[in-house]
């Protein structure tokens, strides 16, 4: 592909102070057309969610890792895995009420959400896999751990997904840590791992040579759910996205070879050398012209996404991230949205990243275990009148935002009641049946939080209190007690001893017809990817 350097005129920068509905009191704005084949008691009206069970274990809270509603051991009852702090903690619904299935320590903290997969063929039924601190922990469906686990590496790995990378026909598990590794010259944060927990050959990539990095491969840790898999390209096999805390993401191939930049970019050989700046033309540069004006992305808490979002088959790399200027003195200017193809170019709609520059709260933690906002990105059908899937994910700015396929701004919501209230990331399931999807998500902050459900319009459907600060988790959305019926489960930021912990919610009318993306990074192999077609 032959990509030439754009005229500057065409390379301007666009900021959305709002777009679309600004949240206000007006009328509702219309619903689109079903996205999915509605259910047979189908029904425009959504129900307000209703307290179903309440799982209560000791004192123990909650990080940023959504429950997973899954039968694991293939007897038709679902488990329910949940992550409290050190403890993932398997629960089922027996006769109306829960049941503790089994437990495990892994004597750290789980920051990340729980893998679900068949990581052992030969095995009966599905695996867990969690990162605790510097270490990797795998289970099979009765809580034993498998064979080479755990997997230590580096403190903190606060990001863990499961893919075929090396396309052996085999699930590897791919962790990014808070500290990288310093050696050769290089630096890596990103570890694969073999199902009998060994070491992916050519990971560490960078200072293993691998990645065949020179001096502009500029990486360092990431911090919040910031590794994603997915075809990105075009060659079937699942390759790896890192981002990471600086204005610079890491790409590879399941071989641990760092993807090559586009010609384009001056002096960088590497994607981990193209510095996400929102004016193309100084991406391309690879520096600003004026650095307390010019504006660049920042990655410490993006939780990458890929999607074929131009319909050419060939999943395109989604990177929520925070903007500062380049002189790094102003960090609150809100949320950009990038998107780039493996060699770091943009598509002709994404040249300019639409950029939410309302900045209310959710760049810095609060404080008393309170993170900042993860910057994730929930890739799903809302309007199948427009091409490509959209986009929906929360801004510093109090709102949640849908842009299309094309980075065309459908709506923003606000939902934030004080500064402080910021939520972690929605799902997307219709609740309702009526094939038109519902966006999810809890809030948290030290005044409380609360379960909010908008429509695919962006129309707020309803808000419930939450107990304590809310859930800093995003919530997951599955039939936990095989009525057929999806529920909402929230796990919480407190952990009130013997009281409650998680809470599952039932929606009256809800159908499993359309699981758009019900959990957390989209699925429980927790890659971010939603495949073409």
């Amino acid at each position: 592909m032959s990509v030439v350097l754009r005229p500057v005129a065409a390379l301007a920068v666009a900021t959305i102070a709002c777009g679309g509905d600004d949240g206000g009191d007006g009328p509702p704005a219309p619903l689109p057309v079903p996205a999915c084949a509605p259910a047979e008691t189908g029904s425009p009206d959504v129900a307000a969610p209703v307290l179903a069970y309440t799982l209560a274990d000791r004192w123990h809270e909650g990080w940023l890792a959504s429950p997973a509603v899954v039968d694991l051991d293939a007897d038709g009852t679902a488990e329910l895995v949940v992550p409290r702090d050190e403890l993932l903690v398997v629960w089922r619904i027996v006769g109306g009420a829960p049941v503790e299935a089994w437990r495990a320590t892994t004597g750290g903290r789980i920051w990340a959400s729980p893998v679900v997969a068949d990581l052992l063929p030969s095995r009966p039924g599905l695996e867990v896999a969690v990162a605790s601190r510097d270490s990797i922990f795998a289970f099979d469906a009765t809580g034993a751990a498998l064979p080479g686990f755990p997997f230590a590496w580096r403190d903190e790995l606060r990001s863990l997904a499961a893919g075929d990378i090396d396309g052996d026909g085999a699930l590897e598990l791919v962790a990014v840590t808070t500290t990288p590794l310093d050696a050769g010259g290089q630096r890596d944060i990103v570890i694969a791992v073999e199902r009998d927990g060994r070491a992916v050959a050519g990971f560490p990539p960078n200072t293993g040579g691998a990645a065949g990095c020179d001096d502009a491969c500029y990486v360092t840790g990431g911090y919040d759910q910031n590794v994603g898999l997915g075809d990105v390209d075009g060659d079937g096999r699942v390759d790896i996205v890192a981002a990471q805390d600086n204005a610079y993401v890491s790409a590879h191939d399941g071989t641990g070879r760092a993807f090559d930049a586009a010609a384009i970019f001056d002096g960088r050989t590497k994607y981990s050398g193209i510095r996400m700046m929102l004016d193309y033309r100084l991406a391309q540069q690879g520096y600003a012209d004026d650095e307390a004006v010019d504006l660049q992305g920042h990655f410490t808490n993006t939780g990458p996404a890929i999607a074929d979002l131009d319909g050419d088959g060939t999943g395109e790399i989604i990177l929520l991230g925070s903007v500062q200027n380049t002189a790094q003195d102003q960090r609150e200017h809100g949320v950009a949205l990038w998107v780039t193809r493996a060699d770091g170019t943009r598509p002709d709609a994404w040249i300019a990243p639409p950029h939410f520059a309302d900045y209310r709260a959710g760049l810095w933690d609060f404080g008393d275990n309170l993170v900042g906002a993860t910057n994730q990105v929930a890739v799903a059908d809302l309007d199948p009148t427009r091409p490509g899937p959209e986009l929906v994910f929360a801004g510093f700015d109090g709102r949640i935002h849908a842009v299309d396929a094309r980075a065309q701004v459908m709506w923003a919501r606000d939902f934030a009641q004080r500064d402080t209230e910021v939520t972690g990331g929605v799902v997307v399931a219709d609740l309702s049946g009526d094939g038109v999807p519902e966006i999810v998500f809890a809030t948290y902050s030290a005044s409380g939080g609360r379960l909010i459900v908008l429509d695919a319009a962006g129309n707020q459907r309803h808000a419930l209190d939450l107990p304590g600060r809310g859930a800093m988790p995003v919530p997951t959305i599955g039939d936990v007690d095989g009525d057929g019926a999806p529920e909402i489960l929230v796990s919480l930021k407190d952990g009130e001893d013997r009281v409650r912990q998680t809470l599952i919610y039932k929606v009256p009318g809800a159908a499993s017809n359309c699981l758009v993306w019900p959990t957390d990074r989209g699925n429980y192999r927790r890659d971010g990817y939603l495949p073409p077609g």
